[in-house]
């Protein structure tokens, strides 16, 4: 039972206790001042501390340092107001605090954020296992190796042994959850290629009836979130030409949060069936949540693959120039959008202690935040 220390805001305490935050199982402990957080710190060794920035007597930004140092274990998040200036972002980068958020903020905003300081997995972020075999006249044989791709259509693998074109496979995909019903999958193989003593091929799947087909998009394309604000959909793994979202589109109706955490790669084709893909759905409206690093480099080139949508919330590269240390940080476009001089927060490095940098020129990582701020005024 995690404990998170907590300041007395009525906005946080509000989310915390609403429902989505039960599966977390979260033992919260609230304070009013930044003297009494540190108490509870010392008193209560808690994994996260969700604070005011501005809190009477000790600062929030005082306490985040204190914390750090004397707790180096547990996780800091700075609450701050709609407007930063040059001073606050120098305080939060002297702060070495772990994550900054704006308020007002949403729910499900505080819950991504929160789920990925405790490690906790995020609501759509369900895994699978995958066995493989090939199937002959005498039966079916298990074959090690491993899945590289996964769409609906097939599969590319690197097996440890040599197989020709039209070799039949079965893939049985396994979900991590405790009551998921295993998908199994009648394959081909329709190339074959020798490398580094493996084989890496394409496997094109046998026709898949709809009711399996349906169940296999939503493993590995997308998830419906149904306990959230709106509803949230969850796209998953690489968007290119053999991705498609038609099974998705009957679903998109009102207004729709896309959570884009999941999206490990998306190609120029990819792009286009994207953009498709919202210019048909008859949605009322739908931004963009926990954007992935792919998913951000193509929406600052091109405006089209954000539609009619903002970005709440993205993934952006840090890198120390110190050590070299790199790591992936969430930000609310608000924190970055509220500064004066636009710019991204600077963050203490977990090895060494030294400034933890946007690993981007952000002009040009975070273009697509400019132009929808321009547009909006």
């Amino acid at each position: 039972m995690p404990k998170v220390i907590v300041s007395n805001n009525s906005e946080l305490l509000r989310h915390l206790t609403a429902t989505p935050f039960r599966r977390l199982n979260l033992d919260l402990i609230v304070t009013s001042s930044g003297d009494e957080t540190l108490e509870a710190v010392a008193r209560d060794h808690p994994a996260l501390a969700v604070i005011d920035a501005e809190l009477p007597r000790v600062s929030g930004y005082d306490v985040a340092r204190e914390i750090k140092r004397s707790h180096p274990e547990c996780k800091v998040v700075l609450v701050m107001g709609k407007r930063i200036n040059a001073e606050q972002m120098r305080r939060v980068a002297d702060s070495a605090c772990d994550e900054v958020l704006i308020a007002p903020m949403s729910p499900d905003e505080l819950y991504d954020v929160v789920a990925i300081q405790l490690r906790q997995p995020r609501r759509g972020s369900e895994r699978f296992s995958i066995d493989l075999a090939v199937l002959t006249d005498d039966g079916a044989r298990q074959i090690g190796g491993r899945v590289t791709n996964l769409s609906v259509d097939g599969a590319r693998l690197v097996l440890p042994e040599a197989l020709t074109e039209n070799t039949r496979l079965r893939l049985t995909i396994t979900p991590d959850e405790a009551d998921g019903e295993p998908i199994e999958l009648g394959a081909r193989v329709v190339w074959a290629q020798p490398r580094d003593r493996q084989t890496v091929i394409g496997a094109e799947f046998e026709e898949l009836d709809e009711e399996l087909g349906h169940r296999l998009s939503r493993l590995i394309q997308w998830e419906i979130v149904e306990e959230t604000e709106r509803i949230r959909v969850v796209i998953k793994g690489d968007i290119t030409e053999a991705t498609s979202f038609r099974g998705l589109l009957p679903l998109m109706v009102g207004r729709v949060d896309f959570d884009l955490s999941q999206v490990s790669y998306i190609n120029s084709l990819g792009v286009q069936a994207w953009v498709e893909f919202l210019q048909a759905a008859p949605t009322q409206g739908y931004e963009f949540h926990a954007c992935s690093v792919p998913f951000v480099l193509q929406a600052s080139l091109s405006d089209a693959v954000l539609g009619r949508g903002t970005v709440t919330s993205f993934f952006a590269p840090y890198a120390c120039d110190h050590c070299g240390h790199e790591e992936e940080r969430l930000l609310q476009s608000a924190t970055v959008l509220a500064s004066e001089d636009r710019t991204s927060p600077t963050f203490h490095c977990p090895s060494c202690g030294g400034d933890l940098l946007l690993d981007d020129l952000p002009q040009r990582y975070l273009a697509f935040l400019w132009r929808g701020k321009e547009a909006a005024e």
